[in-house]
């Protein structure tokens, strides 16, 4: 059995490059037993697209607030922070790291993120010149990057 069966992962996506991989990461999550959602920002968009998410995950994928423009009905980034074990934020591009380190709110992941009470996990996905800027290291310094 693995350490990961049973076990409820909220998977946060960013609009870097790397997110066209995660459709792998949800499929290896699944294969060890836990259950995937998925909250991916705009920008994550045009990297991979929530139906291939939705498919590997056989979950819906988030991205706004509102579910349903016609009905008004929303996604509630309260709860989806409270159902998790844990959160990956795989890409962490410096934009989304930036607005988690600050509190900037203007997108579902980041207010899932302030929801969240459970352990946080990043994958900072930028170029190393980016990463190893002064700028960057004081985000580095605001959250903790496993």
């Amino acid at each position: 059995m693995s350490v990961l069966s049973g076990k409820n992962i909220l998977l946060g996506i960013s609009g870097g490059i790397a997110a066209y991989k995660t459709p792998n990461i949800v499929r290896a999550l699944i294969k060890e037993g836990a259950d995937v959602k998925v909250v991916m920002t705009d920008a994550a968009k045009d990297f991979v697209t929530p139906l291939s998410l939705s498919t590997v995950s056989n979950n819906p994928v988030y991205s706004t607030f509102k579910s349903d423009e016609k009905d008004g009905t929303w996604n509630n980034h309260v709860e989806l922070g409270l159902w998790c074990d844990f959160m990956i934020i795989c890409p962490a591009t410096a934009n989304t790291l930036f607005k988690m380190a600050n509190g900037n709110c203007d997108n579902l992941l980041i207010a899932v993120y302030l929801s969240c009470k459970s352990k946080v996990f990043f994958a900072p996905a930028m170029d190393l010149d980016m990463y190893k800027h002064k700028s960057t290291k004081k985000i580095n310094c605001s959250i903790t990057i496993f």
